[in-house]
């Protein structure tokens, strides 16, 4: 019998041509479109086949994917009584730092502490860190993914850091301070410790800013830690800048440390310029602050300055609200207040980035679906 072919009217009747069918995009291709996807949508995408499993967990691609990443919203509050902001996922736990979609959590009242991706429920328990311990940071090598982290607290009057290598490390390691056991001996005082972080100044993640006194006369030190290298570069304030220590604060300038000091209506500035080689600028910085003017300072109020991001500097009231003001019009451009124990809504950019030894948070994956 012979079989007529049958052929149908209309593109449904044309013959697709076979070497239109093997046409494929580049691979370059499908990593240019992963890498804009959501992260949920990536963790289904690892069961298309191992080559794709494969690239979502390579490194270079969850770097790439992650410059990429639209912020996420999470729920926090702020705490009274830690001064912090604390996530309200439990009760008992407080968010110490973040980084690469990497959050760093303790206990409220335990040294018990963790390293948590909530996006992608991967979670790393941690040795028990130190009972006073009152800051904690991760250091985040992009390049190769390798991370650090360090714990700084205060205990009997004396400052102290840990250290601990992840993924390498099975406990803490501590790290001594420059200045650790040496001033009570040499009958030196430490007025005021200052600790704060940063991901933006360069050659160090811990910086503590420390006043000490010797009789009448006083100096201020900035001890900079270097986690990669585990050592401390200190630097010390040029005498007679600043009349006094009582006012003077230690913050971020456009990614520089500086010393500042609100004098009158005016905050006067000193950056570092270069702190390996304890270089500070030649002349201070005066910033007019004329809402001042309006709103002179009671003999009660602290205002800190905290940040300067380009014509954007950041004060804040101690224990009250924060200011964003802009340096070249001279004016307020924003106001925060602090809502304690609220529920606000804060943003934070979700990554892939998993660290050795992290377990899977079972209740995450059951509501991903993944297998």
């Amino acid at each position: 019998m012979n079989m007529v072919p049958r052929y149908q009217s209309g593109d449904q009747g044309r013959r697709l041509d076979p070497a239109r069918k093997a046409l494929k995009l580049p691979f370059e291709m499908i990593i240019e479109i992963l890498s804009w996807l959501t992260v949920d949508a990536l963790l289904r995408m690892k069961s298309v086949c191992k080559k794709w499993c494969a690239l979502i967990e390579d490194h270079h691609f969850i770097v790439k994917h992650m410059d990429r990443a639209s912020p996420l919203p999470i729920k926090c509050q702020y705490s009274r009584r830690h001064d912090q902001v604390a996530l309200l996922h439990s009760k008992n736990i407080r968010c110490m730092s973040r980084v690469a979609g990497l959050f760093v959590e303790k206990h409220h009242s335990l040294p018990v502490c963790r390293i948590r991706n909530p996006v992608i429920g991967h979670v790393l328990d941690l040795p028990n860190a130190h009972m006073d311990v009152c800051r904690m940071k991760c250091a985040f090598d992009s390049l190769t993914g390798d991370a650090k982290l360090v714990s700084a607290y205060i205990h009997n009057d004396e400052v102290g850091y840990e250290v601990m290598s992840i993924g390498q490390d099975g406990d803490w390691r501590a790290l001594k301070h420059p200045n650790q056991g040496l001033l009570k001996k040499n009958g030196k005082w430490t007025t005021r410790r200052q600790f704060f972080l940063t991901d933006e100044i360069h050659d160090g993640v811990y910086f503590c800013s420390e006043i000490i006194t010797d009789g009448e006369d006083w100096c201020l030190e900035v001890q900079a830690l270097d986690p990669w290298n585990e050592c401390f570069i200190t630097t010390t304030l040029p005498q007679g800048v600043f009349n006094g220590c009582k006012r003077v604060w230690v913050f971020n300038w456009n990614q520089h440390i500086a010393v500042g000091d609100i004098v009158e209506e005016e905050l006067h500035v000193l950056v570092l310029e270069d702190l390996k080689e304890e270089q500070w600028s030649q002349n201070k910085i005066i910033v007019p602050l004329k809402f001042l003017q309006h709103q002179p300072l009671l003999d009660d109020q602290v205002l800190i300055p905290v940040k300067a991001d380009c014509d954007e500097l950041k004060l804040r009231y101690k224990g009250g609200k924060t200011l964003f003001y802009d340096m070249k019009n001279e004016m307020i451009k924003k106001v925060v207040y602090k809502w304690f124990d609220t529920d606000v809504l804060g943003f934070y950019k979700p990554s892939l980035v998993s660290l050795k030894g992290m377990r899977q948070d079972e209740r995450v994956r059951h509501r991903m679906g993944i297998d």
